[in-house]
């Protein structure tokens, strides 16, 4: 989608949706709006993290989530989290929710203020490639906790507070 054209819902401080704008607007105005985040984990326990192509606006050439991205006007976080997986990697998959809070991040560009839905897929599909996402690699729950510790300027600031924030949901639905 074109974030000059991108519709998202404002929402308020308890995710009450109170009216809509432009999401190239987002940073300027300073706005709560929604986003939907996926892990995406194969059968063997490993994790697709991806690697953000160099053309975007947010964290360009960082490591994140296999998918993430704003949820649009009128549509729930469930349908967003399989819309973005559909559009960057082209997976199809059944998710299970994890988690929803809300974030602020802090960017070049200003404040990032939304409410994040987390959710979890299991395929062994790959992802295929485009202008969104440059590769990706496969780590396993103790790979990504390590490469963290090690560099943690290689990841978005956003899967570094989404990864806490599931960390221990994770390791229980992959060790079932």
């Amino acid at each position: 989608m074109d974030i000059q054209t991108e519709l998202l819902d404002v929402v308020n401080g308890n995710d009450e949706v109170i009216g809509q704008d432009l999401k190239s607007n987002k940073i300027a105005k300073g706005f709560i709006s929604r986003v939907a985040a996926v892990f995406l984990a194969d059968s063997e326990g490993k994790f697709i993290i991806t690697k953000r192509s160099e053309q975007k606006m947010i964290d360009p050439g960082l490591y994140d989530l296999a998918a993430v991205g704003s949820v649009v006007a009128g549509e729930n976080y469930e349908a967003g989290a399989r819309r973005e997986l559909h559009e960057e990697l082209s997976i199809v998959c059944e998710l299970e929710s994890l988690d929803k809070f809300y974030q602020e991040i802090d960017h070049e560009k200003g404040k990032l203020k939304f409410f994040c839905a987390v959710f979890l897929g299991r395929t062994d599909q790959l992802p295929k490639l485009n202008d969104e996402v440059a590769g990706f690699v496969k780590m396993s729950l103790d790979e990504i906790k390590k490469e963290i510790g090690l560099h943690p300027e290689k990841f978005c600031p956003g899967f570094l507070n989404d990864f806490r924030q599931v960390e221990e949901k994770l390791v229980l639905k992959i060790l079932r």
